[in-house]
């Protein structure tokens, strides 16, 4: 394959990447808040579990910095589990976190205690969900069994599946008069170099490696399409009709050209 291919397959992929990661503002700021919302910070911050710690690092210094009232962590034990526990696992910095046989919600939580000192007891924890549509039916539970009714919620997932995320809790909170804020911590973009794809910024502990990243790309779109195979209401009906640009579109259909054994 060319170093030109390699070129066009990595335009392909950001195309697709730049409409999954959600950013509903450009930067987590009162600012930003304020310019969009008209808030100085929302009710409550929401992180999804996932295997990159720096997510929750990033949502544990937005709530440090006043933007958030209320801060929750939310999954149990799914797929990203062991690509989660590996990274603990491997690294130097967060070693000392036990992960074994743990929620991802658990394991967060202890990573954004020792290393950003949020303090326990005002973390608010769902570690039951297996999957995208029950991180959103399990912390609608937890909340209302709290007593708590947020009226602005600010959703920080896995980019990859930062748009899914925030579709699954719409249609969890349906009927709810509350708005739903999406903001991907980064947006992973590929490159070409010496004929292979890489990623342009690697300085981000845990992102996935390339193998696992076009799994999760190439999975991403069917589930989000509004046929009888995706979660849309003409298909399984976990989320609401969802808008595919048709540039995204077109970038997908290409690269199932490629790669279509990665698609689940």
């Amino acid at each position: 394959m060319s170093s030109k291919d390699v070129r066009e397959i990595a335009e392909a992929f950001n195309t697709i990447i730049k409409f999954l990661a959600a950013k509903d503002i450009e930067e987590l700021s009162a600012d930003e808040l304020i310019k969009k919302y008209g808030i100085k910070k929302v009710d409550l911050l929401i992180i999804l579990g996932n295997a990159i710690p720096f997510i929750a690092e990033e949502g544990a210094r937005a709530f440090k910095n006043n933007l958030a009232d209320e801060i929750m962590i939310v999954g149990g034990v799914g797929h990203s589990t062991k690509y989660l526990v590996n990274n603990i696992k491997n690294s130097e910095k967060y070693k000392d976190i036990h992960s074994e046989n743990r929620a991802e919600a658990d394991i967060l939580k202890d990573i954004i205690i020792k290393y950003e000192e949020v303090e326990e007891e005002k973390i608010i924890i769902e570690n039951r969900s297996t999957n995208c549509g029950a991180n959103a039916d399990e912390a609608y539970e937890v909340l209302k069994r709290k007593r708590l009714n947020p009226k602005t919620i600010l959703l920080m997932q896995d980019p990859t599946m930062q748009l899914r995320t925030c579709e699954c809790f719409k249609e969890t909170w349906k009927g709810e008069e509350v708005v739903l804020i999406n903001y991907a911590a980064f947006v992973p973009q590929l490159r070409e170099t010496q004929g292979n794809l890489e990623f342009v910024d690697n300085n981000i502990y845990g992102i996935w490696d390339m193998e696992r990243f076009i799994s999760l790309i190439m999975g991403e779109i069917p589930r989000l399409r509004d046929d009888e195979k995706g979660y849309g209401p003409k298909g399984s009906g976990f989320i609401g009709h969802v808008d595919i640009p048709e540039e995204v579109n077109r970038a997908y259909e290409m690269l199932t050209d490629l790669y279509a054994e990665y698609i689940r």
